[in-house]
């Protein structure tokens, strides 16, 4: 197909990279996928990695709803969902009418903001006045539809919303992997029919890095009780503010 035979090492490698860190995401490293949005966009284009990204996260997400079935809150993910949807929807609206250069400024803007409210967090440790009534759930649902669809780059809204839940860690990753999982079941019919940005190329060059994104959630899954977070999530932040800036200026 037109878009494998385009396919060199380079872009093997940063498609296997990101498949590893969106793993390490849904295992429950939080930020991972961040760091990938703008690998993927800085070597295929904004639109045309959004949609072989989805691929990558579809994997992973299948591996992460096994391990955390049990998990999640049915309450929270009806309060958020439906909004998200409506994000979604709007996100495959604007994209579709605007050109590569608008759309890469778009997606660094969702890369920074999610930066600095994953910093923000850091510095209040977690902590959130916020309920989770339908006050709170709308806008953010809005905004982590409209960013995951546009940036695939809502993983710090739907934190900010789970985190002020008081649900306990496994719950909140149970959750926002059942979010995810969901959400991005209703962006693919958007990548496929409006945007046309993931194909059958697409999906047979997501199934050959798809054992990265596999065996990093299931390795994820047992390395998140080990390895030190704040200083993980610290290297991801500086990662995606660099990320994003080298996208919005070049």
């Amino acid at each position: 197909m037109e878009f494998l035979s385009a396919m060199d090492l380079p872009r093997w490698m940063a498609l296997a990279v990101s498949a590893t860190l969106v793993g390490l995401t849904k295992a429950g490293f939080e930020g991972g996928s961040l760091l990938a949005v703008p690998l993927m966009a800085a070597i295929f284009g904004a639109r045309s990695s959004s949609g072989l990204l989805l691929g990558v996260l579809m994997t992973a997400d299948l591996v992460a709803v096994w391990n955390y079935r049990r998990e999640g809150s049915l309450t929270h993910l009806l309060k958020t969902l439906p909004w998200a949807v409506a994000g979604i929807v709007a996100g495959a609206l604007t994209g579709k009418y605007i050109d590569d250069r608008l759309f890469r400024t778009l997606m660094a803007v969702f890369i920074l903001s999610s930066a600095v409210l994953m910093a923000w967090r850091e510095l209040r440790g977690g902590r959130f006045v916020m309920t989770g009534r339908w006050w709170a759930a709308a806008p953010l649902g809005l905004l982590a539809g409209f960013s995951s669809m546009v940036g695939n780059a809502a993983g710090p809204v739907m934190g900010l919303y789970l985190l002020s839940s008081g649900l306990p860690k496994t719950r909140i990753v149970g959750t926002s992997v059942w979010f995810f999982f969901l959400a991005n079941l209703v962006k693919l019919p958007f990548h496929v029919f409006v945007w046309k940005s993931f194909s059958g190329g697409t999906l047979l060059a997501d199934l050959a890095v798809a054992p990265f994104a596999i065996g990093a959630t299931f390795l994820g899954v047992r390395l998140v009780r080990l390895i030190p977070e704040k200083p993980y999530r610290i290297f991801l932040i500086c990662a995606s503010v660099a990320g994003g800036l080298y996208l919005a200026l070049r």
